[in-house]
């Protein structure tokens, strides 16, 4: 168990410090896919940007609020970190599945694909923020000053994501039928999370959509912008949750992960 555990830290160290290659990677992919395109990359901002004004205009019609400029501002931030976690969670169970060429024909540290993907997500979610603050400033609501709590949030959103797509990445080599699971998942989260909807709209029904965590996921970036406040119990929350991601991760990874390449 001791030489497993040690090979698979290496793999996660060594990964880490091929950095230029993993970002080089991540990011051919993300400008191959807009390739011979006049906008290129711009339309990651106008797709999302044309998608919130949308829901702003519905919305916003259709959810009475005191507060016409702290709903719509609600509206952006959630949805702009659920697009992030949409496309983090429903793309890990293809992580070593999708680098099935490089891992077959290259001798690289496992958790290189991991980086990669990450990076590609986080070319995403920096044109999307763009967007974000843009709508903000157009909106006119006065962020609160837990900035730097959001900015906490937001960068435990990233390391819990390698976790997450280490996690599902192994249990999607093997069982394939787990990809297509995550993203029916996702789709049926979309309504049961707050982004559209405020929880005290929700009477007695949210003391059950409470134990959603993506809802925490979501305040721990959203809350301390909208509020100010540092959000306690859910990062309480998500503690928890991590650790129990992080131990059954690297218990299957280093069980796994000779086995991955077989499984391709």
């Amino acid at each position: 168990m001791r030489p497993n555990f040690m090979a698979a830290m290496r793999d996660i160290w060594g990964g880490l410090r091929m950095h230029r290659i993993w970002f080089s990677l991540a990011w051919f992919e993300f400008t191959s896919t807009y390739r011979r395109s006049a906008l290129g990359v711009l339309w990651i901002a106008m797709s999302f940007a044309a998608f919130i004004f949308v829901k702003l205009i519905i919305f916003s019609s259709l959810l009475s609020s005191d507060d016409a400029s702290f709903y719509d501002t609600y509206l952006v931030l959630g949805f702009f970190i659920w697009i992030y976690q949409m496309q983090s969670i429903t793309n890990a169970p293809d992580t070593f599945v999708a680098a099935k060429g490089w891992i077959i024909s290259e001798n690289l540290p496992l958790s290189l694909y991991i980086y990669k993907s990450i990076s590609r997500e986080l070319f995403n979610l920096v044109l999307t923020f763009i967007v974000v603050v843009a709508a903000i400033i157009y909106i006119g609501y006065q962020i609160g000053d837990g900035v730097l709590y959001s900015i906490m949030g937001l960068l435990f959103l990233i390391i819990n994501s390698f976790f997450v797509k280490l996690l599902l990445g192994i249990i999607g080599t093997r069982i394939r039928d787990i990809t297509h699971f995550v993203r029916a998942v996702m789709q049926a989260m979309l309504f049961l999370t707050p982004i559209f909807w405020l929880p005290e709209q929700m009477g007695r029904l949210m003391d059950y959509l409470w134990w959603n965590p993506l809802f925490h996921y979501l305040e721990i970036f959203r809350a301390p912008l909208l509020t100010g406040a540092f959000p306690t119990q859910s990062w309480i929350f998500v503690l928890s949750l991590w650790a129990i991601i992080v131990a059954f991760a690297l218990l299957m990874f280093i069980r796994f992960r000779q086995r991955i390449v077989f499984w391709l």
